[in-house]
């Protein structure tokens, strides 16, 4: 770069007026100008990526959608492999030699429990993971990306085909849409709609009725337990 950064990649091209190249789980665009030289250093031990940590105080155990990385373009897309699943709205995939972690962007899940924070699972939290397991543990899927999280995690939309993952957890009544701001160009209306329909129909954890707590509540409630 000309700013005297060098950065790492598997793959880097020019596409219009901008650099692109795979990164933090996307694909990020540099401007031109900006640009120096492109390098060709083939390194076959390059197998994850030390994402870089955002300076941003956690409020709780999700993110704030807010956040993004200035040089990361919304809509980027990327295939993966998805190796294990954490919970309803997470997940670890690899791809293009890198290993990346993935919050849903958009969505909430019921939350699983944390025995260090002697926080219980969730009703609902082991439904909404294997469900997730289900449709995108060990297969390919693709990732558009909003920037990274305040834990480091790619934020994103995943998709098996054109079936948008996300939507999908929504619809089943395994998810919430997220309770806070979104990143630029995301788009939450299909998930607005998708979670009133679930809500009418019980689908999932709206079968609780008015014992539904969601995430954001749950995780307040036991913020800071010892």
């Amino acid at each position: 770069m000309n700013n005297g950064k060098k950065i790492k990649t598997i793959r880097a091209w020019t596409e219009g007026d901008q650099v692109k190249c795979y990164r933090f789980g996307a694909i990020i665009g540099y401007p031109k100008e900006n640009v120096k030289r492109i390098e060709e250093e083939p390194d076959e031990n390059f197998e994850q990526v030390m994402l870089p940590r955002k300076e941003t105080q956690s409020k709780g155990d999700k993110p704030d959608f807010s956040q993004e990385d200035e040089n990361v373009h919304n809509a980027s897309l990327g295939q993966f492999r998805v190796d294990k699943i954490y919970d309803g709205d997470s997940f670890k995939a690899t791809g293009y030699h890198i290993a990346v972690k993935v919050r849903f962007v958009g969505i909430d899940a019921p939350e699983t429990a944390n025995k260090r924070k002697k926080k219980p699972a969730q009703p609902y939290s082991e439904d909404a993971k294997r469900y997730l397991e289900n449709m995108i543990l060990n297969k390919m899927v693709h990732i558009r990306g909003y920037g990274l999280d305040m834990y480091n995690r790619q934020l994103a939309e995943v998709f098996v085909g054109r079936k948008n993952i996300g939507l999908e957890m929504v619809r089943a009544g395994f998810a919430e849409i997220y309770q806070g701001k979104f990143p630029k160009d995301f788009t939450p209306g299909p998930y607005r709609k998708s979670e009133l329909q679930a809500r009418e129909s019980r689908k999932g954890m709206w079968a609780l009725g008015r014992g539904y707590v969601s995430p954001k509540k749950w995780r307040k409630m036991y913020k800071n337990r010892n």
